[in-house]
């Protein structure tokens, strides 16, 4: 692992076994974590009950934590349950060394949670609980119940790098554990991708950015909004 800075001023990690760093340096972690995958997931997203959030993978945390800070701070009165795979214990145990973003380390009781997850895979209070299961991601999806999650965080490596976590198998497997008002963020642009959601029974949704580049959703039902593009 090394340590990279992306244009917003945040650090990401470059990976040696997958050859690619964890957030786009272009687009910047932080950017990319809040426009491609917190922001359209609260935005259309029909949350029910509790919101339960897949983080496909939980790497540095950045999506998994930012989500955490998004509910602290909209005071949502359901409770927020996260559950990520990683399989890399390593870099689960260097996170403790790691220069997260103040606004990840001003949560209450950060560095308290960074530690729970690595010792134990978990920290549970009354109002939200994350889970970090060391293992393989399509084990751990395939124990959940099917219309468990209401979002899902499609943000593994690149497809040519990690294809069974974007093949059509893999995205009907998504597909039967999303509720029907849940919707799959990426910040995938590949063709590949798309025809294998839309194989799995997905519809596809581009997302047009202002200052970064476009992003997509995948949702069991059509979503009714201008500034979403069907692909």
């Amino acid at each position: 692992m090394s340590i990279e800075l992306s244009s917003d001023g945040s650090y990401t990690l470059f990976s040696q076994e997958y050859q690619e760093s964890y957030h786009s340096l272009r687009d910047g972690a932080i950017n990319e974590t809040m426009h491609k995958h917190i922001f359209p997931a609260f935005k259309y997203a029909d949350f029910k009950q509790n919101i339960r959030v897949l983080d496909i993978c939980f790497g540095l945390g950045y999506n998994s934590f930012f989500t955490l800070k998004h509910f602290l701070s909209q005071n949502f009165c359901s409770k927020l349950e996260i559950y990520s795979p990683e399989k890399d214990s390593k870099l689960l145990e260097s996170l403790k060394h790691f220069t997260y973003p103040q606004e990840i380390k001003d949560i209450e009781g950060f560095d308290e949670i960074l530690l729970c997850l690595i010792k134990n895979g978990k920290y549970q209070t009354p109002h939200f609980s994350l889970e970090c299961f060391l293992g393989y991601g399509l084990n751990y999806i395939g124990q959940f119940e099917d219309e468990f999650f209401d979002v899902v965080y499609q943000d593994a490596f690149s497809p040519r790098k990690n294809p069974e976590l974007w093949s059509e198998e893999y995205f009907a497997l998504l597909y039967k554990k999303m509720n029907k008002n849940g919707v799959v963020t990426t910040y995938s642009q590949s063709s590949f991708v798309k025809n294998n959601a839309k194989k799995a029974g997905f519809f596809v949704y581009e997302i047009e950015q202002e200052s970064i580049r476009n992003s997509r959703i995948f949702s069991k039902k059509e979503i009714n909004c201008k500034k979403l593009k069907q692909k």
